[in-house]
């Protein structure tokens, strides 16, 4: 599935939002109520033709005008955001943009591998059993997780082969020379604070350094589960096993804070790119 055929992401996505309003609906359909019931029992046909008409334009401004609005936009957005937020189809659409083209084709094979699981595992227990649509659930979150974490693998990378880390220790070895030229201590407060500056890039890189390593140990650690979830899925006698399997990874992954306060470093990451490139430019 591709960005203009998930519901959440195709183009004609507001203009659906604003048809199917509850609003829209509720104006529309007294609307045509009136016009009919007019219609049919006035003698003056002329009303029923206004009634027609302004709920014609009631549909208009829904369809023509809200659809076209950023407000309505981004409640729309929204919406479908936190609707679609467990489903790996749309989260599949939404973060493969963001993954580097050399970590795509691994995107196929989670996906293959997610597919075959959910064949086994609805062969196998069906979709009504409670555990049985549980298992299902949580293995779309460790999909989607694993999705996660190749967009944080892609971040990363692109951040470490940015950053030059000779540079900035041969920056602040200047950096600190200039400290001990001045005698001023205004002068020394300032020149030291890009120092410290310099200092805190270059622990962030190692940082970084890390924990791009720690993504890797982990990614491999999901594609090893998966695949021993098909296997596990054939054999398990209940599906609780099979849900406690799934539980194991997913524990793991969220006790190495890989996709919450890792993650929440993005911000800061985007930052030192944004001044990286902007080196490259000066």
């Amino acid at each position: 599935m591709n960005r203009e055929e998930h519901p959440a992401t195709r183009p004609t996505r507001y203009h659906w939002a604003a048809g199917a309003n509850p609003a829209h609906v509720a104006g529309a359909v007294a609307g045509w109520i009136a016009t009919i019931g007019t219609g049919v029992s006035s003698l003056d046909p002329s009303i029923a033709g206004v009634l027609a008409t302004l709920t014609l334009a009631w549909s208009g401004y829904w369809m023509l005008v809200m659809p076209n609005m950023p407000r309505f936009k981004r409640l729309t957005d929204a919406r479908l955001l936190a609707q679609y937020e467990n489903d790996y189809a749309y989260q599949k659409v939404e973060l493969s943009e963001r993954i580097h083209p050399d970590l795509r084709d691994k995107i196929s094979d989670i996906t293959r591998l997610r597919d075959r699981a959910r064949e086994i595992l609805t062969g196998k227990f069906g979709d009504h059993d409670l555990f049985a649509r549980d298992n299902l659930e949580k293995l779309d979150t460790l999909a989607i997780s694993y999705l996660q974490l190749l967009v944080a693998l892609s971040e990363y990378d692109e951040y470490l082969s940015l950053v030059d880390p000779g540079n900035i220790e041969n920056e602040m070895e200047q950096a600190r020379a200039r400290v001990d030229e001045v005698q001023d201590e205004v002068i020394k407060a300032a020149r030291q604070r890009q120092v410290d500056l310099l200092s805190n890039r270059l622990e962030r890189y190692h940082r970084a350094e890390s924990r791009l390593e720690l993504l890797q140990a982990q990614s491999r650690n999901v594609e090893t589960t998966m695949k021993l979830l098909i296997d596990q899925a054939m054999t398990a006698a209940d599906a609780q096993r099979v849900g406690r399997n799934i539980d194991e990874v997913l524990s793991n992954i969220r006790s190495s804070e890989i996709l919450n306060e890792e993650l929440a470093v993005y911000d800061d990451l985007e930052r030192d790119l944004e001044d990286s490139r902007m080196r490259e430019l000066e």
